[in-house]
């Protein structure tokens, strides 16, 4: 009892966050969006053909390991957007990400507490994940930034434990099993950079607290065994990547001779190549073919159009006669613009209060946001969320300290402007008026 009563608000936010989530998980019955690239790369575990991605290989070994306790068989070429598919594989294939999108959650609440914030600005800030609907959309299907925005915020929770912590044992064990969490943010996307860069820059300013010889050193005897600890866990699931992927596949063109020859193609032997050459090699191709991604998108957009929400990202369609359904990655415009309020408000209060919380909030928002202005990629809104989250963050500490009417008023819109937006989340079948209606919303802000 004592531990409902401890954390009830912690619970209630865990409810909400699996209803909205885990509802209609395996609708639509189709392949939507990047599904068809993921959706592909999960199979091919099982087929063993080699496959190439820009990405590295954790998030879908995770969703490929929790699919082989259900037997999965790949059944589904994932060839196009609208490809009809079983609910029950799409079902097993979509429930890792929705989880780690709900636990992502419960992250974003203990970082407030860890901040220093109340138990009423952690559940604001875990309301207003819930009540997004970009990270909804983003966690519903087999895509992988869940596991990135888990990871990522987990390494920054574990960071400020670690400060906590008066053993210098626990200190150091905390602050070492922050690196391996943003390894594991890196082993998702090479987007997870920035939260090392986080945790690095946040150690460097409380050494320049304090600067001495001792300190120095301590300091760069930290940093060697992060970087080790951080190369070593991203280097890991390269490991089960290339043992699984043993055939001839796609990926082959992306490939030289010499890693070709490794795989086995009509009945040849396979030639011998090191670990450590064939990990070298794919890196290198990630890199040069992420850096040769030049080509435009019709939903793309710059960074400084994310905080006003500009472009949403259109996923999927289906068409009927006199009705439709659609699904756009939208976010809540008043989560978004309020955010992008908070944000100011933070820098007024970090240069008025001088207090940590406010450095690392900004520190996280500007660290996940800047980098994409040297990005010449296509980009999309949906990169955007992890600022956000920091944005968020920033907004719950505001309005918790405003009077409990204006609290619970911005909580209610929010929700409402949730149930609005949430049709065009899930996928809805509409009447052609309503479409056109939320497809006239989507417009108004591409």
């Amino acid at each position: 009892m004592k531990f409902l009563k401890e954390n009830h608000l912690l619970l209630i936010l865990f409810a909400l966050v699996l209803l909205t989530r885990f509802l209609f998980l395996s609708y639509p019955a189709e392949v939507v969006f990047d599904e068809v690239h993921f959706g592909k790369f999960v199979s091919a575990y099982f087929t063993h053909q080699y496959y190439f991605d820009i990405h590295p290989p954790l998030g879908k070994l995770m969703i490929a390991s929790f699919a082989s306790l259900f037997n999965f068989d790949p059944g589904i070429s994932f060839e196009r957007i609208g490809e009809a598919a079983s609910s029950q594989t799409l079902l097993i294939l979509r429930f890792l990400p929705a989880l780690f999108g709900a636990l992502f959650v419960l992250v974003v609440y203990q970082i407030v507490i860890a901040l220093g914030g109340s138990k009423k600005a952690a559940f604001l800030a875990g309301l207003l994940i819930v009540f997004d609907n970009a990270f909804l959309v983003e966690s519903k299907f087999i895509l992988v930034d869940s596991f990135l925005f888990f990871f990522g915020f987990t390494s920054i929770l574990v960071y400020l434990l670690s400060a906590k912590q008066n053993n210098r044992l626990k200190k150091h064990l905390f602050y070492f099993l922050s690196m391996i969490l943003a390894g594991l943010a890196f082993s998702i996307k090479w987007t997870g950079l920035s939260f090392l860069g986080i945790i690095f820059l946040l150690s460097f300013i409380s050494f320049l607290k304090s600067i001495s010889l001792k300190r120095l050193f301590k300091l760069l005897v930290e940093v060697i065994i992060s970087l080790i600890l951080f190369i070593f866990t991203y280097s890991l699931f390269f490991i089960p990547h290339f043992k699984l992927l043993t055939f001839s596949g796609p990926g082959d063109a992306f490939m030289s001779q010499d890693f070709q020859s490794t795989l086995i193609k009509d009945g040849r032997e396979q030639k011998y190549l090191s670990f450590g050459s064939k990990l070298i090699e794919l890196n290198q191709k990630m890199y040069s073919y992420n850096s040769g991604l030049t080509k435009g998108h019709t939903d793309s957009s710059k960074w400084y159009q994310w905080p006003l929400m500009r472009k949403p990202v259109w996923y999927w369609e289906k068409k009927d006669v006199n009705i439709s359904a659609n699904i756009y990655l939208m976010g809540n415009p008043l989560i978004w613009l309020s955010g992008l309020l908070a944000v100011f408000w933070g820098i007024y209060r970090l240069f008025k209060t001088k207090h940590q919380a406010y450095l690392v909030l900004l520190l996280g928002y500007f660290a996940n946001l800047l980098p994409y202005v040297f990005v010449a990629r296509a980009a999309f809104v949906y990169h955007y969320l992890p600022s956000l989250t920091f944005a968020i963050i920033l907004l719950a500490l505001w309005v918790s300290k405003r009077k409990k009417e204006f609290y619970l008023s911005y909580l209610i819109t929010a929700l409402l402007i949730f149930l609005m937006i949430s049709p065009i989340s899930y996928g809805a079948v509409l009447s052609e008026k309503m479409t056109v209606i939320y497809k006239s919303l989507a417009g108004l802000l591409h």
